[in-house]
């Protein structure tokens, strides 16, 4: 079974060329280039190709910023096209940051790898931190440079400047002793890391040495790439450290590709939680040709879900829109406004409509700095409407956001109602059975089309938590009298910081919906499902649920899409004099 595992995941089989996987995180899509050395996917490995940086120097940006009183230096990159991606998918503009080897700096180490060039051909941000005298503190020292405070300066400097979410999905990589710093970096400071790559160096010992509050528990995909015949003495406690954070405890499996003879440990469970150690079958694979297999091969097919802060979220596969098999829209309703969005039929469809037969319709919005394509793969409804035979539609809101004020005047309120009017005409929906869900800023946007337009949706789920101000309840457009089944969910370990409407707006929410529109009141029902607990309203008009994930931030909580739509989304239709029904 393990072995059917590695073979299904792009990791594993590294840049064969049959490999598959569907594409890159590139947001501007299409499929991943072949491996470089194996042209056509032929087995024979090719000379590798030369280093070429030529653009490397006047690309970069220069920068510093001030670490424990001293001034550090970095230099970053951007595509020039930035805008347009995120406009087109923000939650596809990765980071990646590339740590130098010994006596170089930021600029000489992009120089010597082109990670900016392959950035801005892939659409990526990259960086390039300096160390201090070129050499880093890759022990540790107390008395010396602390990088991890670097690091965690001068990530959010980045992503700021940028417009990207503060836990936009991070890459660390290196060569020599900058591989030892990617390593140690991702075993001190993983947070927002999905995967590390290092080149000829693993953590130093003295780094495993440290205590727990120091190496915090966290999933991992981690590449140890050996391009020197050399023996690294930590090579073996690197591995050991991955797998015991991966819970990986089996014995490993050969892979052999084109470029690299490999050896893969992998969770049972998670097999993208892994440990990969290859070696290229020539001398001298470096540079950019490198550089775009690590990208190709692991980054781009790697992001991580901050779905458990037990063991920091977990791996998970990124999908393209390809992948996905989801019909990308573009259509101007108000001309010179042109609104997008991503569309999945079931498979069965055309045997699920014959015969004039309607099929229910899940609308799921993103959040703030979000976008349609991440929207699916973190909530996966489209798998449930897979299995369960309905249409799911993640629209793509303007400025990778929502507009979730209460004017009726509100131009995202009418592209909604304009889009469900499309897809009505287009596909076959049954109007009765209409749903929306969202989140973070979705949520606060599901809110705000619900109170507006009720009598559109059979049922609601405004989850993980998005809020309108609780003065929005008060205003003339906002409607009491239509019963609406609703299920609100925050993560338990969610700050108010995180969300729309903070503490007031959560309050007036759950007070609008299981009292004011919904009638309950008394002592609710108590769910328990896993990290999951849910108190059931039922007494009143229509159901109302409330839900708290345990060990869970502002992040969809897998499984929940199918959840909902079992338990709650299934049971309910609205007939065409706005009546409430219960489904057997």
């Amino acid at each position: 079974m393990r072995k059917i595992q590695l073979a299904a995941i792009g990791f594993a089989c590294a840049i064969l060329a049959g490999c598959g996987g569907g594409g890159s995180d590139n947001p501007s899509g299409g499929a991943n280039p072949p491996a470089p050395g194996s042209p056509g996917g032929s087995e024979q490995a090719a000379a590798p190709p030369p280093i070429t940086c030529a653009a490397s120097s006047a690309s970069l940006t220069k920068g510093t910023i001030t670490v424990n009183g001293t001034a550090r230096e970095y230099f970053e990159s951007a595509p020039a096209s930035i805008l347009a991606l995120r406009e087109k998918d923000a939650r596809g503009i990765a980071v990646v940051v590339n740590f130098h080897d010994a006596n170089q700096t930021g600029q000489s180490g992009a120089a010597s790898t082109c990670w900016n060039e392959v950035g801005e051909a892939k659409g990526f941000v990259t960086v390039f931190p300096s160390a201090l005298g070129g050499t880093w503190n890759s022990k540790g020292d107390a008395s010396a440079a602390d990088e991890v405070a670097f690091l965690k300066a001068l990530l959010p400097v980045i992503k700021t400047k940028y417009a990207l979410a503060s836990n936009a999905i991070v890459y660390y990589t290196g060569v020599g002793q900058g591989g030892r710093m990617a390593q140690s970096m991702a075993m001190q400071a993983p947070q927002f890391l999905a995967a590390v790559a290092s080149i000829d160096g693993t953590a130093e010992p003295e780094i495993f040495s440290l205590g727990s509050a120091k190496l915090p528990s966290t999933t991992m995909s981690s590449w140890i790439i050996k391009t020197k015949a050399q023996s690294n003495a930590s090579e073996a406690t690197q591995i050991a450290y991955w797998n015991k954070q991966n819970s990986a405890y089996s014995a490993p499996i050969a892979v052999d590709d084109p470029v690299f003879t490999s050896q893969v440990y992998a969770s049972d469970e998670r097999p993208l939680h892994q440990v990969k150690v290859s070696t290229p079958k020539l001398s001298g694979y470096a540079g950019k040709a490198l550089t775009e297999n690590i990208w190709d091969a692991l980054f781009a097919k790697t992001v991580r879900f901050f779905d458990d802060n037990r063991t920091n979220g977990s791996i998970h596969a990124n999908q393209t829109i390809e992948d996905m098999k989801l019909i990308d829209t573009t259509k101007e309703f108000v001309p010179g406004s042109p609104r997008r969005w991503l569309t999945y039929l079931p498979s069965n469809y055309v045997a699920l409509t014959a015969g004039g037969q309607k099929i229910p319709l899940v609308i799921s919005h993103h959040g703030r700095n979000g976008s349609g394509r991440w929207q699916a793969i973190t909530s996966q409804w489209h798998e449930v409407g897979e299995k369960y035979g309905f249409i799911v539609v993640y629209p793509q809101g303007n400025g990778a956001t929502w507009n979730t004020g209460i004017a009726p005047t509100n131009v995202d309120v009418a592209f909604e109602l304009s889009l469900i009017d499309e897809l009505k005409t287009k596909y076959a929906v049954d109007p009765t059975r209409v749903f929306l869900n969202g989140a973070s800023m979705g949520s606060a946007f599901t809110n705000r089309m619900a109170v507006q337009y009720p009598l559109l949706f059979a049922a609601i789920a405004p989850c993980y938590s998005g809020h309108l101000s609780p003065a929005n309840y008060a205003d003339p457009i906002v409607r009491t009298d239509v019963p609406m089944p609703t299920w609100q969910c925050r993560g338990q370990d969610e700050v108010p910081s995180d969300f729309p409407g903070g503490t007031a707006g959560e309050a007036a929410a759950q007070l609008f919906w299981r009292e004011t529109v919904n009638k309950n009141s008394g002592v609710p029902t108590l769910q328990v499902d896993g990290r999951r607990v849910t108190e059931i309203w039922n007494n009143g008009v229509a159901e109302y649920r409330w839900q708290l994930t345990q060990y869970q931030p502002h992040f969809w909580n897998e499984g929940q899409a199918a959840k909902i739509w079992e338990e709650m989304f299934s049971k309910y239709s609205r007939a065409a004099n706005g009546q409430l029904v219960r489904l057997p």
